[in-house]
């Protein structure tokens, strides 16, 4: 009898756990490596001569085991044999051995060519852990930031998911930084965690970012130097910290500059684009002599609602007003105007938030770390200088 034959005359109840049993054997061995696709359900069926309902059921129990990561509309993904228990691992270490490491964040918006931050923050972390024999994967927390309850909500899932597959750790860009903060204090008990952009409230842990307030007080004189002495800044109110550091940067740059005389102008931006900003237009309908000849943006997204508003004013950029955002990911703004801004090194910050991650692979004893790489002022035809009578 041919040997497909024999195996499809087996019991039907026994064929997924030999199959599961065939597949197990194969990950164990390092046929199929962790971090690799396991091959189409097709595939199997023919190779392993079974149905492919009989090939969904293993997979489902591997899944169970965690020798397999499985996502809606995709391929289950390796992963590495479960990790020995803390008594078997070696000194000084007490974290998983997986060579899977996730990257939990938001995939956003494409608003440039070179890419979301999102995307080149993880091409970075992934060329490091590939150089080091692992391997990224990006759990994503979705297309639009919602509300604090729904990122909350996504990211609890996305951490727990990590914890349960038994990654070898995990690189978090948190948006939900007053929830979860137990959640996130096991997952650093449990396995190596790097936290990027933005601290989490009480929880101790390995973290990288941007200079964020020695690059806005650079942004802020070099828009003093073109001649500019009414600069307003546009913040978000977020007690996160890369936004106080900005604005902290723009104060002491001005009252370094002025002192007592600094013309200060802090404009908080509404949630949405759609919200009335009447602080806004009040300010900026003020005679040319009165306005703010500049404007600073915590980031790039509120510079591209501040130069709609000004259009709907009757105001160009930067012909009446110039404008500087913050993170490089858009380059011109509507109208075609470039923008200038400060460009975070987001490949530099997945290298350097993946070399922590190592670092405490190695050692999970090793003191946390915490750093902030310098960020960039791109200059564009968005500002420009301004004479002394014209900047009042």
């Amino acid at each position: 009898m041919a040997p497909n034959s024999k195996q499809r005359s087996s019991s039907p109840t026994h064929l997924p756990t030999k199959v599961a049993e065939a597949l197990r054997e194969r990950i164990r061995s390092g046929h199929y490596q962790p971090g690799e696709w396991l091959p189409a359900e097709r595939v199997l069926t023919e190779d392993l001569h079974v149905h492919r309902r009989v090939v969904r059921a293993a997979i489902a129990q591997l899944e169970k085991e965690g020798l397999l990561i499985r996502r809606p509309n995709c391929r289950p993904i390796v992963q590495a044999p479960a990790a020995p228990v803390a008594d078997d691992l070696p000194t000084g270490s007490q974290f998983p051995a997986s060579r899977l490491v996730a990257l939990i964040m938001w995939h956003g918006a494409a608003l440039g060519a070179t890419g979301t931050a999102q995307q080149r923050i993880f091409w970075g972390m992934n060329q490091a852990l590939g150089q080091a024999g692992y391997h990224g994967v990006f759990l994503d927390l979705g297309e639009e930031v919602g509300t604090e309850q729904e990122n909350a909500e996504r990211e609890a899932t996305h951490l727990r998911y990590a914890l349960d597959h038994g990654f070898g750790g995990i690189i978090f860009y948190a948006y939900a930084y007053d929830s979860n903060r137990e959640l996130i204090q096991e997952v650093s008990r449990r396995m190596p965690l790097v936290l990027i952009d933005r601290m989490v409230p009480g929880v101790e842990a390995d973290f990288v970012g941007t200079e964020n307030r020695q690059a806005m007080f650079d942004a802020t004189k070099y828009l003093i130097r073109q001649g500019h002495k009414r600069i307003a800044y546009v913040t978000k109110g977020e007690s996160i910290n890369p936004v106080q550091d900005r604005l902290q940067g723009y104060l002491r740059a001005l009252r370094e500059e002025f002192a007592s005389d600094a013309y200060e102008m802090v404009l908080t931006a509404p949630f949405s684009d759609s919200s009335t900003w009447s602080v806004f237009d009040t300010v900026f309908k003020l005679p040319a002599e009165e306005r703010p000849t500049a404007v600073l943006c915590v980031n790039d997204i509120e510079a591209v609602r501040v130069a709609k508003r000004l259009a709907e004013l009757g105001l160009t950029v930067p012909e009446d007003v110039s404008l500087i955002g913050f993170d490089n990911i858009v380059r011109t703004l509507p109208g075609g105007v470039g923008l200038t801004t400060v460009g975070q090194p987001f490949e530099e910050i997945g290298k350097a938030a993946t070399k922590m991650f190592l670092r405490r692979v190695d050692s999970a004893a090793v003191p946390q770390s915490h750093v902030e790489l310098p960020a960039q002022l791109i200059e564009r035809e968005s500002s420009k200088s301004i004479s002394d009578d014209s900047s009042g």
